[in-house]
């Protein structure tokens, strides 16, 4: 079946009404619900025969070694590495490269960069998840190579056969391509052996590449490697990067789940000793298979399933219990079946010869497959997965594919999320206070120390974990800004009303017929909530769509749409993607006005309606161009400028979010979002179009361009570092040194990492009780990284489980030495106070969120970039 598939990008979210504006509902895109244990009779959508054709796309690699211990090199072994069932890729060659990549320590440090470390706030002393790695103080070790000839593709055949040959040095690890020794290789030169192993036979050649150095990619790999090595001695299972204790799991049959218990686990480089990160996981496992999730789906919709399953499976991760496995499903293949065949070498005939992908699971893993007409699910490896060839492209792999039966849902739906009953009983298990989680990796750090093998494997490399977690000072501001703990002036809000409110007196509201009533008792409550916010709404003009059909509320909205429009008002009758879209391209790009919208049912419930109309009332204030709040920053000609990326698959595009503040509040921004569809090239063009249309407008406002320019960006991952700061930094200075000319050597530049995806903790010591650290923690040493000007952040509240503090990391500072490390950090947690859908503190600066906004509005909504008429105001709010 011909369609167009979704696809899932890192910075997805829910479709349809943004929360802010609809503060309740789903997705319009219906995910798979639990289902119930018994499943009925394969539908017939799953079970039409088709035509037994060589699969092109199955991998046979994962079959214990099986598939590519062929007898016959010179007949099999080119075929038989091209393929895998449900399998990792065989071939290893660039595999250190690509390993590497993980531990490459970019340098970043901004030249001439004094240090990092504040010297006022109040200390805080905390506990961190990091424990300590005690080394031998003259370590060594030494990286070795190991080329299989011809290719042994199962890694433990791979493994054994080094640990039966004497040629190699003992003790070493191996993970598949990388071999490391204690003891050098003699000869230096290298050694070669003949081996055989099962129905392999051929020469291996060993050579010494060199000495592994303390701080560099290949000891960071090494010392993983060691750490990996150790779990299996700790019943622990690797499922993705993570390890877990599937004998713990706890079920939950009522939601048909279970709950495996974990730890995250890494040895990361610090600016303090050598320490091994830890942090409590949680793998959330269905007990219901994708085939039991397809035949709910059919029952529910028969009409409609092949593209309603599509819609709903296509993005999600599933696990292959037989290998404990993770794969993110990227196609489903209605045209191909089990009972297509692959070529197998047969170990008892020594001939290869063809097997169907039933019969390959019931003889190697004794799992039958019930429905011999279930559809494939086709997962496409991925790019940093695959080796380089020579010339830096990467190969080409085969997809891998899956029966359904198979594969067991992992994770969470928005239809799941949206169950407070299956929350609730999640929480229980994966929402953990700091004295919990703390405890519980001080306890499986005891663990490690205390268990005979782990101390073993641990030894032989040197190594000793001490059982205590790292404690470090932190700074806290949170007395220089609010006195509250939490972070929250609310109630505050509505007593003093906002810094700068503006009215909304020309209006329309947008209603259905049938909700007549609720529209009315709302414009009263807003316009009572508006009051206590020191602002009004005037009469609205109200219309009223006879019939809930897409195009009618378009039409009538765009009839209505006149020059001296201030706001467009919808109360929706549904979560409704298309219309919503729809609504707001109209708005935002056709005819330019700030729109709002709230679905009906989040203003049903009498208890709270009016915190719901006060809160829309001071979004809308904040849509025309008011100010709800202020934080007072003495920044004088400074421009602050948000930074954050959407990424479309669907489309190959991308959407840059970016805003440019244009007071000294920091509370008015100029927004500019792109779509770029080219390369690199293309988004520097773009780049200096919209700095360019952003300083016109501060000049057009104060006066004149800013002394200093301040950057946040958010959405780059660590290894995209030097990249950014090489590439996109130098584009984004020459495209501003042509607009200053020679005053450019007066300005001062600084450009901010944002990363919020980190998963270091911070513990607030209290007597002999652990809590999560108040708003306005900072902690910028021990745990930091070397080469990097960096600090951690607590900005936010957090009353249930443990706060997550976000990392930012200075990587340009030019012209703006003056600004010390203890201002920087003040300056972040102050714009953190900034964002105006919520009366606290946010886990990042309120630039990079509204940029995040404005480009997840853009990208999922309105497809187009926004007309210039309305740049100027908070329209995505």
């Amino acid at each position: 079946m011909s369609q167009q598939i979704k696809g899932r990008g890192r910075a997805r979210g829910r479709a349809g009404p943004r929360p802010e504006e609809v503060t309740s509902g789903a997705s319009s895109v219906q995910a798979p619900a639990p289902i119930a244990a018994a499943c009925p009779a394969p539908p017939p959508g799953l079970s039409v025969q088709a035509g037994v054709a060589a699969p092109s796309g199955v991998h046979a690699a994962e079959c214990s070694g099986a598939a590519q211990q062929a007898g016959d090199p010179g007949q099999l072994s080119e075929r038989m590495a091209r393929l895998r069932v449900g399998g990792e890729a065989s071939g290893e060659r660039g595999g250190l490269q690509r390993k590497l990549l993980r531990f490459q320590m970019a340098n970043v440090r901004p030249e001439g960069a004094a240090g990092k470390k504040g010297s006022s706030g109040a200390p805080v002393q905390v506990m961190t998840n990091f424990v300590r790695i005690n080394t031998e103080d003259k370590w060594c070790a030494y990286q070795l190579a190991a080329d299989f000839r011809p290719m042994l593709g199962a890694k433990p055949l791979r493994e054994k056969l080094l640990n039966d040959a004497q040629q190699v040095p003992k003790p070493f690890v191996y993970d598949g391509g990388c071999l490391y020794t204690k003891q050098p290789l003699a000869p230096a030169e290298g050694v070669k052996f003949a081996a055989s192993i099962k129905s392999w036979s051929g020469e291996v050649a060993i050579r010494q590449v060199g000495v592994i150095e303390k701080n560099t990619p290949q000891w960071l790999h090494l010392m993983n490697v060691v750490l990996g090595k150790t779990q299996s001695h700790l019943n622990m299972q690797m499922v993705g990067r993570n390890f877990y204790y599937p004998d713990q799991a706890t079920k939950l049959p009522q939601h048909r789940m279970e709950v495996w218990p974990g730890f995250e686990m890494a040895i990361k480089p610090s600016d303090g000793p050598l320490m091994l990160h830890v942090d409590v996981s949680h793998k959330i496992i269905h007990m219901s298979t994708v085939l039991d999730v397809m035949y709910d789906m059919y029952n529910r919709n028969p009409g409609n399933f092949q593209a309603a399953a599509t819609d709903a499976l296509v993005g999600q991760i599933v696990l292959t219990r037989h290998n404990n496995k993770t794969y993110r499903i990227d196609a489903i293949e209605w045209d191909k079946r089990v009972t297509e065949t692959f070529p197998r070498y047969n170990k008892s005939t020594r001939q290869s010869e063809e097997i169907s992908l039933a019969q390959y699971f019931a003889q190697t893993y004794n799992v039958n497959l019930s429905d011999s007409g279930q559809p494939l699910l086709m997962s496409k490896p991925r790019k940093r997965d695959l080796p380089p060839t020579k010339g830096g492209r990467r190969e080409q792999a085969e997809n891998v594919l899956l029966p359904p039966e198979v594969c067991f849902m992992t994770g969470l739906t928005d239809e799941m999320r949206a169950d407070r009953n299956l929350m609730k009983d999640l929480a229980t298990f994966t929402r953990i206070d700091p004295s919990t989680r703390c405890g519980k990796l001080v306890k499986f750090a005891s663990t490690m120390a205390q268990n005979r093998e782990c101390q073993r494997v641990l030894g032989e490399f040197g190594l000793a974990v001490a059982p205590n977690a790292v404690e470090a000072t932190a700074a806290s501001w949170l007395r220089r800004l609010v006195d509250s703990e939490r972070a929250d002036w609310d109630n505050a809000l509505k007593g003093n009303g906002m810094f700068q409110p503006v009215n909304c007196k020309n209006w329309i509201f947008v209603y259905s017929q049938r909700d007549e009533q609720a529209a009315a008792d709302f414009c009263q409550k807003l316009s009572r909530a508006s009051q206590s916010l020191g602002m009004s709404f005037g009469e609205p003009y109200v219309l009223a769509v006879a019939q809930d059909r897409d195009q009618l509320w378009v039409k009538t909205i765009e009839e209505n749409i006149d020059q001296g429009l201030d706001l467009v008002f919808c109360l929706l009758p549904s979560n409704k993607k298309q219309r919503y879209d729809s609504i707001k391209r109209l708005c935002y790009v056709n005819k330019p006005v700030p729109s709002q919208c709230v679905l009906t049912k989040t203003i049903r419930n009498p208890a709270k309606v009016m915190s719901v109309a006060t809160k829309v009332a001071l979004q809308i204030s904040c849509k025309l161009g008011g100010v709800a709040w202020a934080v007072s920053i003495p920044m004088k000609r400074t421009m602050i400028v948000g930074m954050d990326t959407y990424h479309d698959k669907r489309q190959s595009v991308s959407v840059q979010g970016i805003v440019f503040s244009l007071n000294e509040t920091f509370t008015q921004y100029y927004s500019y979002s792109p779509i770029v569809k080219g390369g690199k090239a293309e988004l520097h063009n773009r780049l200096e179009v919209g700095f360019n249309l952003a300083l016109q407008k501060f000049r057009e406002k104060n006066g004149d361009l800013p002394t200093r320019i301040i950057l946040y960006r958010d959405g780059v991952g660590d290894s995209m570092l030097e990249e950014v700061k090489n590439s996109e930094l130098l584009q984004l200075k020459q495209s501003l040194s042509k607009i200053y000319g020679e005053r450019m050597s007066s300005l001062g530049f600084k450009a901010i990492v944002v990363k919020k995806l980190v998963s270091s903790r911070m513990f607030r010591k209290q007597g002999s009780q652990l809590r999560n650290p108040a708003p306005g923690t900072v902690l910028d040493d021990v745990i930091t990284m070397p080469n990097f000007v960096d600090f951690f952040l607590v900005s936010q509240y957090v009353n249930q489980g443990t706060v997550t503090p976000t990392h930012y990391n200075v990587i340009e500072d030019m012209n703006d030495a003056n600004i010390k490390p203890d201002q920087v950090q003040q300056l972040t947690y102050k714009l953190t106070h900034l964002y105006f859908n919520w009366p606290g503190t946010i886990r990042v600066v309120a630039p990079c969120h509204y940029a995040h906004r404005l480009a997840y509005l853009v990208g999922q909504n309105l497809m187009e970039e926004p007309s210039p008429q309305i740049c100027d105001r908070l329209f995505f709010l």
